[in-house]
């Protein structure tokens, strides 16, 4: 790999992710028990469901999520000697905390995964604003050291991370309105379509970016394909339309062949034995999320699944499936041997958890939204569910204490 030396910034964001992980994943084993048991309610006074909910989504999101990412833009700027990095990182995590104060509070926007208001918003904002000077005066220090591709692509990289905090604000504001399609109440295959493709380009540059070796020549006409298919995004956006229109349904279904393309793509390249568990997991987990969300899509079953637990299971899908494999082959190649040896060790059991975990909650949905008459009472096949949730949820919660544990030792940072 082209880095070598973790460095504070990488081995801290990496034991953080962890501990957010953690953490998040308590919280979700809570609200399954009081799926199972309301009453339990009453120990945690005002903070009922309702108001954890958007801790454990939160946390997920923007600390198990992304904290891996800062790892990884830590290693693409080499931030390795950096004094900053650390408390960067620091910084990031006491946003988490000020924002589950105001979540728990009761104090957010009501916006799935924008629940960022007033200090907890800025909180955010000044954490990515100190994130943004670490990695711009890496940049600036060691941009002569780097070949005029890497240069111009990193510089770009620094221009765009300018525009999160804006745009975070713009997204937060009540005046903005999520991109689904009214008429339905559902998704649009446009905005599935767009966000997807970000992700496309993330797994694209991610090899290279980590400066593994070659074996074969690239496949760069796959940045042409991108490129059609982000001008079809903006073409089917400003066209509009629901799951009942079948330009939205071709749209999604772009998607499709990178299924194989990443794969393929990715064998170009002599991965470190260490990454290889993982590195398999996100293609699979990947492969499934990308064929259940354009199947989910099509008529009829979005009408049925939309706004039941198959919404859920489709979450759990992409986060507890798709991308936490992702998170977790970043943080073995980019957050140093100890933690690289804590992720050596439960993943089997994790991927199974998380499948059983899916596979429950989309039955679940499927049932519930058949007849209404489920909410009357509660039917033993609801209750068997939760139960097997709650459980799934429990040996995932073991395996993140198990994890963030591992990554506690004493680092050589190597």
């Amino acid at each position: 790999m082209a880095f070598e030396d973790a460095g504070e910034g990488r081995v801290t964001a990496a034991r953080h992710a962890l501990g957010w992980l953690l953490v998040a994943n308590a919280v979700g084993v809570w609200l399954s028990a009081l799926l199972l048991w309301p009453g339990l309610g009453r120990l945690a006074g005002e903070a009922g469901y309702g108001r954890w909910v958007p801790v454990h989504l939160n946390l997920q999101l923007y600390g198990w999520t992304s904290l891996p990412l800062l790892c990884w833009l830590f290693g693409i700027y080499q931030t390795g000697q950096s004094k900053w990095a650390g408390p960067a990182v620091w910084g990031w995590s006491g946003a988490l905390i000020i924002g589950s104060m105001f979540w728990l509070s009761g104090k957010t926007t009501g916006k799935i995964f924008l629940d960022w208001s007033g200090g907890s918003l800025w909180s955010l904002i000044v954490a990515q604003i100190v994130l943004w000077l670490v990695l711009a005066s890496a940049w600036i220090k060691k941009r002569h050291a780097w070949s005029k591709a890497k240069r111009f692509a990193t510089g770009l990289g620094l221009l765009m991370l300018a525009a999160v905090p804006l745009m975070l604000v713009i997204a937060t504001s009540p005046t903005t309105y999520p991109p689904i399609d009214k008429t339905t109440g559902g998704p649009t295959g446009a905005s599935l379509l767009g966000s997807t493709l970000s992700v496309i380009a993330l797994l694209l540059i991610l090899p290279s970016s980590l400066g593994l070796v070659r074996k074969s020549p690239s496949w760069k006409w796959l940045w042409w394909v991108f490129g059609a298919e982000f001008v079809a995004f903006m073409v089917l956006e400003a066209r509009g339309g629901s799951h009942f229109t079948l330009p939205q349904i071709v749209g999604l279904g772009l998607l499709l062949p990178w299924m194989g393309w990443i794969s393929r793509e990715w064998r170009n390249f002599e991965w470190p034995e260490r990454s290889v568990f993982w590195k398999r997991s996100m293609l699979v987990w990947w492969g499934v999320l990308v064929i259940a969300g354009w199947l989910e899509f099509l008529p009829g079953l979005l009408d049925r699944m939309k706004f039941t637990n198959g919404l859920v299971a489709h979450a759990h899908l992409a986060m507890a499936g798709f991308t936490s494999s992702f998170g977790l082959l970043l943080l073995t190649l980019l957050g140093g041997d100890k933690v690289a040896t804590a992720l050596s060790r439960g993943g089997r059991l994790w991927n199974a958890a998380v499948g059983l975990h899916v596979l429950v909650l989309m039955i679940c949905g499927w049932l519930e939204g058949g007849s209404f008459s489920w909410i009357e009472g509660q039917p033993p096949w609801r209750e068997v569910a939760f139960v097997i949730r709650l459980l799934c949820g429990l040996v995932m919660l073991a395996i993140a204490v198990l994890w963030w544990r591992g990554s506690l030792l004493k680092s050589d940072e190597s």
